[in-house]
């Protein structure tokens, strides 16, 4: 049977392609548009690249497809060349889906939360999806609880308010303090990486703007507007002043970090009472935060925390297919013995690479060396910024190892002159270590594997002198481990490093400059190779680098 998952919201779109219950392709829009999120394409959305593209890999048209099936909070138009033959899901049914499909678990519990799902209609008035917590075994997915919110439209709908959304409430916290991505949605990301610069002064005035008892999350639209007058008042008491205006926007970053991890946590506590299960799931937007997901994991009884690398919206793509696959096609769950690959975008050829570098002509000089492990770790040891382009990318905003730029993280300076001569964005953001599994407790305080970077556990006080440049100013680091079977030339890679070095530790953050996609294409990275400081690009076997004066 083979299915095509559509997902997205109104950003993030994907699709992905799950044949006889195996999921064989799956790609975001933005990664074949060059269009960040895939926000605001508009009609051209109704070209729906990523269903071509991953139809076109598997040697298939759209005819030879058994289903079509997205979440019915996708822009429609997406699936306009689809619409008569689609079948639609629940928002968080989709979320649910992609991460307990995707989980090592047998029995688990499903915890998903974002901005807002699915709408539905409740006394007369507009509400979405805001928490919505499953339990999920061989028999499939059923909802213990849910939370949902009254949608309050705004001129522009970036602006709408959602009762009793986490999500909201982080992004309307990140867009008070000055952080934007494109087309004017919040930056969650950069307010989860400045928070451990702030302080405790308004945690306390923060909780008093929404209720939080045994596991149910409440927030009015008073509450909410309140939240935003606050951060409006305190900025402008300091405007003017520049250090006191970011100590207003470090001490905000603090607080709603703050209040995400313990209602993360209380959810979870309240989860695990009602299932007894060991077992939790995460996904939606706010399973991002890496910090609060390790939380969970550290302070709530269950023993093992499984988050899809597609989180977001994005990985809805994937949770339609399987569940598709699963529910629709009556198939019983059973777990994977291998750990779910998130490396599911097309593999490029050798000769496609060569063209790509071919097309640049004199600006780049070529070699392939006999050992390209050595020949790489030889140049990171010696300070070069490397671009890693290797195999299938990554689904998900996180860089695993086959769009990455890698780095020597011993380098204290390494990670300020990354981000002002390679990714051009604010000096406070960190940067992630990569490290084998085998070897991650000795670095780090937590044996728990996490392939796709989505725990932050702390840096051993006796190493964070040794990877300072990947060690945050509250000693955290967000972690990614590597299997030899999962990515083989990463590990490798790191193998070569660490018989130089004796640190099995590289920095490692998604291959792109600030608000651009991940790189794709060969074509991609050469650009962005060639457009940054970047040192040297390593595409398959092919070293590149640049030319005297390129």
């Amino acid at each position: 049977m083979r299915i095509l998952g559509l997902g997205g919201s109104h950003h993030d779109f994907a699709a992905c392609l799950v044949q006889d219950g195996r999921i064989t392709w799956a790609v975001e829009e933005e990664r074949l548009t060059r269009v960040k999120i895939a926000f605001g394409l508009g009609p051209r959305l109704q070209e729906c690249r990523a269903a071509d593209h991953v139809l076109e890999q598997a040697g298939l048209t759209a005819q030879d497809v058994d289903l079509v099936i997205a979440n019915d909070f996708l822009n429609p138009v997406y699936s306009l060349r689809y619409r008569d033959r689609t079948e639609w899901i629940g928002h968080h049914l989709s979320h649910a889906a992609s991460t307990f499909y995707t989980s090592p678990f047998e029995r688990s519990a499903v915890m998903v939360l974002d901005g807002r799902g699915s709408e539905l209609e409740h006394r007369g008035e507009r509400h979405g999806e805001t928490i919505t917590c499953y339990e999920g075994d061989a028999t499939g997915l059923r909802v213990v609880s849910s939370t949902h919110g009254r949608v309050t439209t705004a001129p522009r709908r970036l602006d709408d308010t959602y009762e009793n959304s986490v999500g909201w409430m982080y992004e309307a916290v990140s867009k008070s303090i000055g952080f934007f991505t494109v087309g004017g949605m919040g930056a969650p990301g950069k307010t989860m990486g400045l928070a451990p610069f702030g302080g405790p002064r308004y945690v306390k005035a923060v909780g008093e703007l929404y209720h939080l008892q045994d596991g149910a999350f409440r927030q009015s639209v008073a509450q909410q507007q309140a939240l935003t007058r606050l951060i409006a008042d305190e900025l402008a008491l300091v405007a003017g002043d520049e250090r006191a205006t970011e100590e207003v926007r470090c001490d905000f970053a603090h607080a709603v970090q703050a209040h995400t991890e313990r209602i993360m946590i209380d959810l979870a506590r309240a989860l695990h009472r009602t299932t007894g299960a060991r077992n939790l799931c995460l996904a939606g937007g706010v399973a991002l935060n890496s910090v609060a997901n390790y939380k969970i994991l550290e302070e709530t009884p269950f023993e093992e925390v499984h988050v899809f690398p597609a989180a977001g919206d994005n990985g809805t793509a994937v949770g339609a297919a399987l569940h598709g696959h699963y529910a629709l096609g009556r198939h019983t769950w059973e777990p994977s013995p291998e750990r779910f690959s998130p490396y599911l975008g097309r593999l490029y050829s050798e000769q496609e690479m060569t063209a790509a570098v071919t097309a640049a002509g004199g600006r780049v000089r070529v070699e392939r060396p006999d050992d390209l492990f050595a020949t790489t770790a030889r140049e990171l040891a010696r300070g070069a910024v490397v671009g890693w382009f290797q195999g299938r990318s990554e689904i998900g905003p996180r860089a695993l190892g086959n769009r990455s730029i890698l780095a020597d993280p011993r380098d204290p300076g390494m990670k300020d002159r990354i981000n002002a001569k390679v990714k051009h964005r604010e000096p406070f953001r960190p940067f992630a270590p990569v490290v084998p599994e085998a070897r991650q407790a000795e670095y780090f305080d937590s044996a728990t594997p996490a392939p796709y970077m989505l725990l932050v556990p702390r840096v051993r006080e006796e190493k964070r002198a040794v990877i300072p440049a990947v060690t945050h100013v509250d000693g955290s680091a967000r972690l990614q481990t590597v299997m030899s079977d999962l990515n083989p030339r990463l590990h490798g890679l790191l193998e070569a490093f660490d018989r130089i070095t004796g640190v099995p530790v590289l920095l490692n953050t998604s291959f792109n400059d600030n608000e651009e996609p991940i790189v794709e294409t060969p074509e991609d990275a050469v650009r962005c190779f060639l457009g940054t400081d970047l040192d040297l690009l390593v595409l398959g076997d092919l070293v590149v680098r640049k030319a005297a004066g390129a």
